[in-house]
């Protein structure tokens, strides 16, 4: 890892748009005219998303890594994974990766949607609704930058199932909330992952992987979760929190990032929380 990604993953400065001009002149020159995605690198599951958006009809892969404020672990694993996706691609023809990824993230985005209000949702929708929201955030955050270098799409790991185990943030309904907001932005949210169930059609195309234990991680993960390991959260209160808070705070976001201003995030979500 180079010093200047060493400083951006300690720091973690705002980084949505408008970051590095010469940046994005060099992607923008780059796509041209070209149906460019921003991948979204993460673990095994995004690999594998970005290795079937080649067989798409994008010919321009840009990988991109989004932070937050709640992770740990080792980035170089990360930063691994996006070249591992260069590697996989190198000889795949009509097809151009981009060599490293851009990095993103506004911390202070990821506290308004789903940290600072945090007590007040759950009391409201009665099930611990962060994963949730950071989701979205994963992928509304490639947003604005996926417009400013001219890419139609976002290319995402998310997927229904998991073997036989279920993750709230990847049910059906928070997955079809994440591509209608970013539908609304005038950015395709590709998840060609979504049905697929079985770990070994993963591995066919990324190859056995042993990332697990050394993956990133969050303080926060399965906090929605019982001592069980079991979640029950009932499908009317997640369609409430979907419909009346996070979708709304999403896209006004998203609206006035794309109407050139600096959103106010924690006057955004607490409007839309009266």
């Amino acid at each position: 890892m180079d010093e200047r990604t060493r400083g951006i993953l300690l720091a973690k400065p705002e980084r949505i748009i408008g970051f590095d001009d010469d940046l994005t002149a060099r992607l923008r020159a780059r796509v041209g005219s070209g149906n460019a995605a921003l991948v979204e690198i993460a673990g095994r599951d995004s690999v594998a998303a970005g290795v079937l958006a080649a067989s798409s009809s994008y010919d321009i892969l840009i990988p991109t890594v989004v932070y937050t404020g709640t992770e740990y672990g080792n980035w170089e694993v990360v930063l691994e994974n996006t070249r591992l996706l260069g590697d996989l691609l190198r000889d795949r023809a009509g097809v151009d990766v981009v060599e490293e990824p851009v990095l993103l993230g506004s911390p202070r985005w990821w506290h308004a949607a789903g940290g600072r209000f945090a007590g007040v949702l759950e009391e409201r929708y009665r099930f611990s609704t962060t994963c949730v929201a950071c989701h979205m955030y994963f992928h509304a955050a490639r947003v604005p930058f996926a417009r400013e270098v001219g890419a139609a799409a976002v290319v995402a790991g998310e997927r229904l199932l998991h073997g036989k185990r279920l993750k709230l943030n990847q049910v059906g309904a928070a997955l079809d909330s994440y591509i209608a907001v970013l539908e609304m932005a005038g950015i395709e949210l590709d998840l060609p992952l979504k049905e697929t169930e079985d770990g070994s059609h993963i591995e066919e195309l990324v190859g056995p992987w042993r990332e697990s234990e050394n993956q990133m991680r969050c303080v926060l993960e399965s906090n929605y979760r019982d001592l069980s390991g079991k979640f029950g959260v009932p499908e009317n209160d997640l369609s409430a929190y979907l419909e009346e808070f996070l979708e709304p705070v999403f896209s006004r976001v998203l609206l006035e990032f794309n109407d050139g201003g600096t959103p106010d995030y924690l006057a955004i979500v607490d409007d839309v929380l009266r």
